[in-house]
């Protein structure tokens, strides 16, 4: 019983300590004169409904940005420590291009004792380490990279098409995020791991989509590990959390091995991600962290591309009139192509390319992006000096839905993004994909495999809403747990197969 109280004694001192030093660091932004919000909880800061996992960051965020039009920095408090968000895209540019030799890191960066897998994915490095591996890695996403795997990406999608007639209900409804969710890991594993899934197939007989979901699940408590390494370093040391516990990882490592044995021995004609992966270990990389580039694939391209081409189905299905002209128009191309649509063809055509970039206008792969001050840096514009190590909020969801810089924001409108309008965008305010050269990487990945999933569903499906098909962004059960954008619950559409 004494052991017991002396426990809860330890705890409840720690506890105080804490708030003790979080209401003395919620000085910071008024000392310094900038507009900031008001009344921080000890503890939580201004964001205890995310830190309770009962709204996503990128939301908490955007309440906060509403509250200061006009105002080109804010201070706020996540958790008990002081973070800025930078509204003024002038300024964004400078921290992300200017000045990224001061704002080079992220603040998801473990310290590999405590974190080993995560720690060495290419998105938590920083400085040298980062830029080293950054050089190694682009070459698989070159142009000719990618043309060479969209035969690889399209059999993917003719599957996707395949698993819809499996698995939808006599009313032809299907959950779109999951189906979504297993397309994207089953490009992901033939791209990056050289291993064919088949989870839209045979999602109960699938051992790489098993490793997936045991390697990275993302619970409760996943949740709460990624928001106390963004907001607290020491007590995501002290409570002994992980975002990637090693243990998870044996069953997808061993599939991981066994396809790179399989690959050296008999390399395929078309090269992809997979083979510029293993280039690094020939080239000196470790064991260790060539691992963890692959299995960073996985965590950053599979959900991101995965909910991207579920938000633009449930778009196309709020707004038929986009959907019939967007048929049209693949329709016309897939014609002069013979009767199937070419990797030249989706890449070069226009309005297909509109609709992706106003889906991920409202839905952005990464609705904030993070960087951390290196040394002491004084804001552009203003004589106000942050100290190093500040974390800096760069709030992509509220920027692109901004009146300051999109006419009516909220409405979907692909003609915004038609080449005429092109003047009318300014493009420091369109940061789907981040911005500088910490800017994702598998951009042209994702924009590949979204465009040719999409183009071969609409080309043979018309896409239609249910009477529980979310009608509008308030009723979309949204992850509150996850940094990207992603759904906790089922979102049903109704597939209607088209006339050949």
């Amino acid at each position: 019983m004494a052991v017991v109280v002396a426990l809860l004694g330890c705890v409840l001192a720690l506890v105080l300590v804490l708030a003790a030093l979080s209401c003395r660091r919620f000085l910071t932004w008024t000392i310094k004169g900038l507009p900031h919000t008001s009344w921080p909880l000890p503890l939580f800061g201004n964001l205890p409904l995310v830190l309770l996992q009962r709204e996503p960051l990128f939301r908490g965020l955007d309440r906060i940005y509403k509250k200061f039009p006009g105002e080109p920095y804010v201070g706020l408090y996540a958790g008990p420590s002081p973070v800025l968000m930078v509204k003024d895209v002038e300024a964004i540019k400078s921290i992300t291009v200017k000045d990224f030799n001061v704002f080079g890191s992220h603040k998801l960066s473990p310290d590999a004792r405590f974190d080993k897998a995560f720690s060495n994915f290419l998105f938590c490095l920083g400085g040298e380490e980062w830029k080293s591996m950054r050089v190694k890695m682009t070459p698989a996403f070159s142009s000719g990279r990618l043309k060479s795997m969209y035969p690889q990406v399209k059999a993917v999608g003719n599957k996707f098409l395949q698993a819809i007639e499996l698995r939808k209900d006599t009313n032809d409804v299907i959950a779109a995020n999951t189906m979504c969710s297993l397309y994207g890991i089953d490009v992901i594993a033939i791209c990056a791991f050289g291993i064919e899934s088949n989870s839209l197939l045979e999602a109960d007989r699938s051992a790489f989509l098993n490793a997936v979901a045991d390697a990275f699940r993302f619970g409760p408590l996943e949740g709460l590990a990624s928001l106390t390494l963004l907001f607290s370093d020491f007590a995501y040391r002290v409570l002994g959390l992980s975002m990637l516990q090693e243990w998870r990882t044996t069953v997808i490592r061993n599939l991981l091995r066994q396809s790179s044995e399989i690959r050296e021995r008999s390399p395929p004609a078309n090269r992809d991600i997979f083979d510029n992966l293993l280039s690094l270990k020939k080239g000196g990389v470790s064991q260790e962290r060539f691992e963890a580039q692959v299995l960073s694939m996985q965590v950053a391209g599979s959900e991101t591309s995965a909910a991207t081409v579920m938000f633009t189905l449930w778009m196309l299905a709020r707004y038929p009139e986009v959907q019939e002209k967007l048929r049209h128009q693949l329709r016309e191309a897939r014609e002069r192509d013979g009767g199937d649509l070419t990797y030249e063809t989706m890449h070069e055509n226009v309005y297909l390319d509109m609709v992706f970039k106003e889906v991920l206008r409202l839905w952005p792969v990464m609705p904030w992006l993070d960087r951390v001050a290196s040394e002491d840096y004084t804001l552009p514009g203003t004589d106000v000096k942050i100290e190093k190590g500040t974390v800096v909020f760069l709030p992509s969801y509220s920027i692109q839905r901004d009146p300051q810089f999109w006419e009516d924001p909220e409405a979907f409108n692909p003609e915004r993004f038609a080449p005429e309008n092109s003047a009318n965008i300014n493009k420091l305010a369109f940061l789907p994909f981040g911005t500088g050269p910490r800017a994702c990487i598998g951009s042209r990945f994702a924009d590949m495999s979204v465009k040719s999933a999409v183009s071969n569903i609409i080309l043979n499906y018309e896409i239609g809403m249910t009477e529980n098909t979310p009608r509008c962004e308030a009723e979309l059960p949204i992850n509150n747990r996850a940094f990207i954008i992603t759904l906790e619950k089922e979102l049903p559409l109704r597939f209607r197969k088209l006339e050949s």
